[in-house]
């Protein structure tokens, strides 16, 4: 894997800032919750019948017993609806738009089919696809190709005979790749995304690459599966559709697109091949199943396009952190160019180990830091979006509460984005999970795609010029509200 991914190190900026290039020759069980997924937002909503109702209330409201939608709070007829339909009419006019649970662009199956009952925990993460002329949705179905068609339908049956590489069960973990494809015949641009993955769901990273190989999983190898980004048996890498460190994800956090989204896109290929990349972990007592749904939506108002950026230091990739040390792994990247950038949304992955991620600014000329970002609780890490619409919560090191910084963010030519894991590799922090090996019996701990027994510290997100590139290890001293 190390020789993987130092080749991939040398040509990441082509591949995460939408130039197609040549390839190269893990979360706890997470509950139906929208903690972390961008925060509350205030939108332009019809919410039906009951005008008003839908401001005051919580995310939950008008949900029955069994989480799904009451007959009197539908806002629209959801029973036999085969399609998300976007627009800003709610499903539930009895709560606000939530990215989740109340979503005309994502919304729940189990609100639209009666019959969607199955025997594995995370029903509530499947969602309705875009309209055909509207978008796609592309995800991982143990029926395959025939997947809404049985949907729609009703037919269960192949979820009551999924067995193999579908089902993992109690206490296992594995690492595997998952190659599907689209059939959308032009290229397009899209903007809102919305991603899920059923309960013991770690990450889920997707890149499209040109056809050739055959779809289904993959072999594992040592075990550790190489993200399509540094997977040469992925084909030619074209496009990256992003990734989610928990079940539900997305963007943007509001129903109204944010003024100053105007224009904003990313590029989705024609027909692509499709890599995901996937992290499970069971620790429940009963199976869970490898699935997952990601809707894309068409944009047509298309004229600055937006970048991901990737931030893996290589140094990593000797990570050698004995047992009861406590050690930080500060990563930054100086802003270049005239212009400012925007930060759009970021996200950080780290396994156990990791106590505390933190992201802040370094303002030219300013000495105090700006805060943008900070997770304690590694088992359900939060994406954040900086716009005039996502309150994010306000981050508590404390109270050990996860938040970010709200409002647009700007980054100006000479400021550096930083971010830190402050990795406590200590019996403490092992007695703090039932799960966790010590640290003298786990031995020294590297760098792998292992929930408890390795580490890795990586931070993504988008910006809306340039290319951030590689960040580079950061030896000044980390401010104090990193390494609470």
């Amino acid at each position: 894997m190390q020789k993987n991914l130092a080749c991939f190190l040398g040509i990441v900026p082509c591949l995460l800032f939408g130039v197609a290039c040549s390839s190269g020759k893990e979360k706890g069980v997470a509950s139906s919750t929208t903690k972390g997924t961008g925060g509350t937002a205030s939108s332009d909503t019809d919410g039906g019948d009951a005008p008003g109702a839908a401001v005051d209330a919580g995310p939950g409201a008008g949900l029955g017993p069994d989480g799904r939608i009451t007959g009197e709070c539908q806002g629209m007829k959801l029973t036999g609806l085969k399609y998300s339909p976007g627009g800003n009419k709610l499903p539930n006019k009895c709560a606000p738009f939530d990215m989740t649970l109340n979503n005309p662009y994502a919304v729940r199956c189990i609100d639209a089919i009666p019959a969607f009952k199955t025997r594995f925990p995370g029903d509530e993460y499947c969602i309705l696809p875009p309209p055909a002329d509207q978008g796609i949705q592309v995800g991982l179905h143990p029926q395959g190709a025939d997947y809404w068609n049985q949907m729609w339908a009703g037919d269960m049956s192949g979820y009551d005979s999924a067995a193999g590489d579908w089902v993992m069960p109690p206490g296992s973990e594995t690492s595997q790749n998952f190659l599907g494809g689209a059939d959308n015949p032009d290229a397009q641009s899209y903007y809102r995304t919305y991603f899920r993955m059923r309960t013991g769901s770690h990450h889920n990273i997707i890149t499209l690459h040109m056809k050739g190989a055959d779809e289904g999983w993959k072999p594992s190898g040592n075990g550790e599966a190489l993200p399509g980004i540094f997977d040469p048996s992925a084909g030619q890498l074209i496009g990256i559709l992003g990734g989610q460190q928990r079940p539900d994800d997305g963007q943007p956090a509001s129903l109204a697109k944010p003024v100053e989204d105007k224009g904003l896109y990313l590029k989705w290929p024609a027909s692509p091949a499709i890599m995901f990349n996937m992290h499970h972990i069971n620790v429940t007592t009963g199976d869970i199943l490898r699935e997952g749904w990601v809707n894309i939506w068409w944009e047509s108002d298309a004229t600055q396009v937006e970048s991901w950026f990737m931030g893996l230091g290589n140094d990593q990739l000797s990570m050698a952190v004995p047992p009861g040390q406590t050690v930080d792994y500060h990563y930054s990247w100086t802003v270049g160019g005239t212009s400012p950038t925007r930060l759009v949304r970021l996200f950080g992955h780290r396994h156990f180990w990791t106590e505390n991620f933190s992201a802040w600014i370094e303002h030219q000329g300013d000495p105090n830091p700006q805060v943008v970002y900070q997770s304690f609780d590694w088992s359900e890490m939060p994406t954040y979006r900086y716009d005039s619409a996502a309150k994010n919560p306000t981050p508590d090191a404390t109270l050990q509460k996860d938040g970010a910084a709200s409002g647009i963010v700007n980054l100006n030519p000479g400021d550096k984005l930083h971010f830190n894991c402050h990795i406590e590799y200590t019996d403490e922090r092992a007695s703090t999970q039932s799960a966790a090996p010590t640290p003298e019996s786990n031995g020294t701990l590297h760098f792998a795609n292992e929930t408890f027994k390795a580490e890795m510290c990586i931070g993504f997100g988008n910006v809306t010029a340039g290319a951030l590139g590689l960040p580079t290890r950061d030896m000044t001293p980390v401010p104090d509200f990193a390494t609470k």
